[in-house]
C-alpha cells in the first residue's frame, strides 16, 4: 500500500473516531438520564412534603386527643360535683348544670374535630404511600438507565480506543513531514485533507484535473494536490 493510500486510510479512521465523539457527545440517555434525575428530585420532594404534612396532622391529633381527655376529666368532674353534692343551693347547682352542658358541647366538638384529622391522617398515609411507589419507580428507571448508558458509553469508548490503535498503527508508517501536513490541512478541510481521483475528477471538489496533475498523479514519488481545492489528490488505483 502506497503512503497516500495509508495516509488516505487514516483520514478515514479519524473521520470515524470523530463521528464516535460527537455521537458520545449527544447520546440520548444523556438528556433521558437528565430527565429522570429531575423527576427523581421531583418525586422525593413530593414525598418529603406529604410525609412532613402526615407527621404535622398526627401530632395535631395527638394534641387533639390530650384536649379530649382533659375535657372529659374536667367534664366528669363537674358532673362528680352537681350529683354528688346535696348541700348546694339552687343557684350554684343551675350554674354547675351549664358548666356540664359547655363541657359537653366542647367536648362533642373536640371529638367531630378529631374525627375529621383521623380521616385527613388516613388519606394522608395513603398518599404517602403513592408517593412512595413514585418515587421507587422513577429510582428503578434511573438506575436501569443509568446501567444502559454505562454499557453503550462503554461500548463507544472501546470502539474508539481500537480506531486510536489503528490509527497509531498507520502514524507510524507516514513520514514526519506528510503527517505533519495532513494534520495542519485537516483543520482547513473540516477533516477531509485528501480526495480520490476517480474517472479524473477530484472527488473533494468534483472538478476535471488538468492534464499536467494527471500525468503526475501516477508518479510514484510524486505528491500533487488539486489545482482547485488544494486537497492532496489519491488516485483511485496505485500501483
Amino acid at each position: 500500500m502506497g503512503e497516500l493510500h495509508v495516509l488516505l486510510e487514516l483520514q478515514q479512521i479519524d473521520l470515524k473516531l470523530e463521528r464516535l465523539q460527537e455521537t458520545l457527545k449527544k447520546l440520548p440517555v444523556f438528556e433521558e438520564f437528565k430527565r429522570l434525575k429531575e423527576q427523581a428530585a421531583a418525586a422525593k420532594e413530593a414525598l418529603a412534603c406529604v410525609e412532613v404534612s402526615l407527621q404535622a396532622k398526627l401530632k395535631g391529633i395527638r394534641s387533639l386527643e390530650g384536649q379530649l381527655q382533659l375535657a372529659e376529666d374536667e367534664h366528669q368532674e363537674v358532673l362528680a360535683r352537681l350529683y354528688g353534692d346535696s348541700e348546694q343551693s339552687a343557684k350554684e347547682l343551675e350554674k354547675l348544670e351549664r358548666h356540664a352542658a359547655a363541657l359537653k358541647s366542647q367536648q362533642q366538638k373536640q371529638e367531630e374535630q378529631l374525627l375529621l384529622s383521623m380521616e385527613a391522617a388516613e388519606e394522608l398515609k395513603k398518599a404517602v404511600e403513592v408517593a412512595k411507589s413514585g418515587f421507587s419507580n422513577v429510582q428503578q428507571k434511573l438506575l436501569e438507565k443509568q446501567k444502559s448508558g454505562n454499557e453503550e458509553i462503554n461500548r463507544l469508548k472501546a470502539e474508539s480506543l481500537l480506531y486510536r490503535e489503528q490509527r497509531d498503527l498507520l502514524s507510524k508508517q507516514l513520514t514526519e513531514p506528510l503527517l505533519k501536513e495532513y494534520h495542519t490541512l485537516r483543520q482547513k478541510f473540516q477533516g477531509r485533507p485528501l480526495a480520490k481521483v476517480e474517472k479524473d475528477i477530484c472527488l473533494g471538489c468534483r472538478v476535471s484535473v488538468s492534464s499536467m496533475v494527471k500525468a503526475k498523479l501516477y508518479h510514484p514519488d510524486c505528491k500533487i494536490n488539486c489545482e482547485n481545492c488544494g486537497r492532496i489528490l489519491v488516485p483511485y488505483y496505485q500501483e
